[in-house]
């Protein structure tokens, strides 16, 4: 209750010019307040100690509400970004790059259009000067035909050529045999003279008569016999050449094959089709009648829904040496509202996040020491944004959750600049134990034995 204020008037007078009567009259009124009312009013003032006391209140009550309400344990983790892709490499977008140099003709897409597998999305004209003829495809199977029809006919001749190097060696063997009963027939005619002669029943000049004719029928013989090689040694060349003819058209025909398959192709090539069904899109700012180079990229064609969607986070090379598939993951897209509790270390009490699986640890770093580590969803938790909002390319934070511990080993290891636990692999040191027993019983049975 506030003091009651009293108004008291005092009057001062003030003399001008040294008389009394010319003086000056000035009126001030004053609030006073009564002595036994400032003695209670300074009585109900605050203590000096009371603001100390309620703050120090207020701090034990909030202290109190954290250590009730916030769990005393903490979920290490590793934290990495990353963007929202597909696992299956099919069901990625797919660039549509220009397979040959050429001039484009016409669109037959525009930006957001659906496609489907072998949809035409572009035409062009082959800038090649061995491409430039417009009939260059018939003109290659004309090339083709005859070449083939050539060597066909050389293979004929070659082995026409073997057929008669056959039939000259079949009359070889033919006066082969006939010399050879000629040779017999003159052996027996000489030795029939020889007995006549010593019995005085021939003439001197019968026996020189049948020597001759042997003779002459042994030259027969020999010469008859190095025929016979020739003609075999014919045939061998002859069978040689059919032989080299035949690699030769095979070589040919497969070349002209190859070159005929080669324009066909190539004339293919200039119709762009789309590999998969999507949506358009990044579509060249190349229009009509303008040139493109190989490999140029034309369009990307993005999957217009796939259910192999998966998350490609990226982390360190320290961090991705104690990651294992397998491993739960807490993800937040970006557009998705989310609130994660600082650090990730409490996921229990994080909204609007997704759960994950780890099912692959890259082998090796993108170039820059990071590694790539794919997310799949958790089958057990709920399931991620519907496909036509979670599109791919979409920014995505991860957070990998590895062991539990306290909150307070946790301030300690952060403070100290630790490392997190690295997770131990069950299986590992456990079952080399038992081998080791083993072999020490094993050892032992052998010194009783000896």
């Amino acid at each position: 209750m506030a003091a009651e204020k009293i108004q008291m008037v005092k009057v001062e007078t003030s003399v001008t010019n040294g008389h009394s009567n010319g003086h000056r009259e000035k009126i001030i009124i004053e609030n006073v307040v009564p002595y036994y009312y400032t003695t209670a009013l300074r009585m109900a003032h605050a203590p000096k100690t009371a603001a100390p006391l309620a703050r120090g209140f207020g701090l034990t009550l909030l202290i109190i509400i954290l250590i009730a309400f916030i769990p005393n344990t903490w979920q290490q983790n590793v934290a990495g970004s990353g963007i929202v892709t597909s696992f299956v490499p099919a069901a990625r977008p797919q660039t549509i790059d220009a397979q040959i140099d050429g001039r484009i003709i016409k669109w037959y897409v525009n930006e957001g259009t659906i496609v489907k597998p072998g949809d035409t999305i572009a035409t062009l004209r082959d800038i090649d000067t061995k491409f430039l003829a417009d009939n260059f495809v018939e003109y290659q199977q004309a090339i083709r035909e005859n070449t083939v029809r050539e060597v066909e006919l050389e293979v004929v001749q070659a082995e026409n050529k073997v057929r008669q190097a056959e039939q000259k060696l079949l009359a070889a063997k033919q006066v082969v045999n006939q010399v050879n009963i000629d040779v017999q027939i003159a052996r027996t005619q000489y030795w029939r003279a020889v007995d006549l002669e010593s019995q005085g029943l021939v003439a001197r000049k019968d026996l020189e008569g049948a020597t001759t004719k042997l003779q002459k029928a042994i030259a027969d013989s020999a010469k008859a016999a190095a025929d016979l090689q020739v003609e075999i040694q014919a045939v061998k060349n002859a069978k040689a050449e059919l032989a080299a003819k035949q690699r030769k058209a095979e070589a040919t025909i497969a070349k002209a094959d190859l070159e005929f398959g080669t324009v066909a192709v190539r004339r293919n090539l200039s119709v762009v089709v789309s590999p998969i069904a999507g949506q358009v899109t990044r579509v060249a700012q190349a229009g009509p009648g303008q040139t493109v180079k190989k490999g140029e990229s034309l369009c990307v064609v993005t999957p217009s829904s796939t259910e192999d969607i998966a998350a490609e986070i990226f982390v360190s090379s320290l961090d991705a040496a104690i990651i294992d598939t397998g491993r739960p993951v807490r993800l937040q897209f970006a557009g998705f509202p989310a609130i994660q509790v600082w650090g990730g270390g409490w996921p229990s009490l994080s909204v609007g996040t997704f759960g994950g699986k780890v099912a692959v640890v890259d082998a090796v770093d993108d170039g820059s020491g990071r590694y790539r580590v794919l997310v799949l969803p958790d089958p057990n938790d709920k399931p991620w944004p519907n496909r036509s909002y979670l599109r791919q390319g979409t920014e995505v934070t991860g957070w990998i959750l590895l062991n539990e511990v306290s909150l307070a080993y946790e301030a300690w290891r952060q403070l100290c600049g630790f490392p997190p636990i690295i997770p131990v692999r069950t299986g590992g040191m456990d079952k080399k134990k038992p081998s080791g027993k083993k072999e020490k019983k094993s050892s032992q049975s052998e010194k009783e034995d000896k």
